[in-house]
């Protein structure tokens, strides 16, 4: 069984999923019985998961159209009435 520095350093060096069958496996089983790292682990984990999905749906999505000048404008005007509080209407 793989120890808690062991687990924590592995998930901060690299991906889960690109390890070998049998570390991964270990891992998995240390990070679900554990009470002292696993709910930080399985955070980790969970949070692997959700990048390597969302870098395979951005490969996957055709390039989305650019926003046409007027709305980068509106944008910005938005966002400076918020960060100096004023309400636009």
């Amino acid at each position: 069984m793989l120890t808690c520095k062991q687990v924590s350093n592995t998930l901060s060096e690299e991906d889960y999923e690109k390890l070998s069958p049998l570390r991964k496996c270990l891992l998995k089983l240390h990070v679900k019985l554990c009470i002292f790292c696993g709910t930080f682990n399985r955070q980790v984990m969970d949070n692997q998961d959700m990048c390597r999905h969302f870098m395979a749906h951005e490969e996957s999505s055709p390039n989305q159209a650019a926003l046409d000048e007027d709305k980068k404008d509106e944008l910005k005007a938005l966002l400076a009435a918020h960060s100096t509080g004023v309400k636009e209407d």
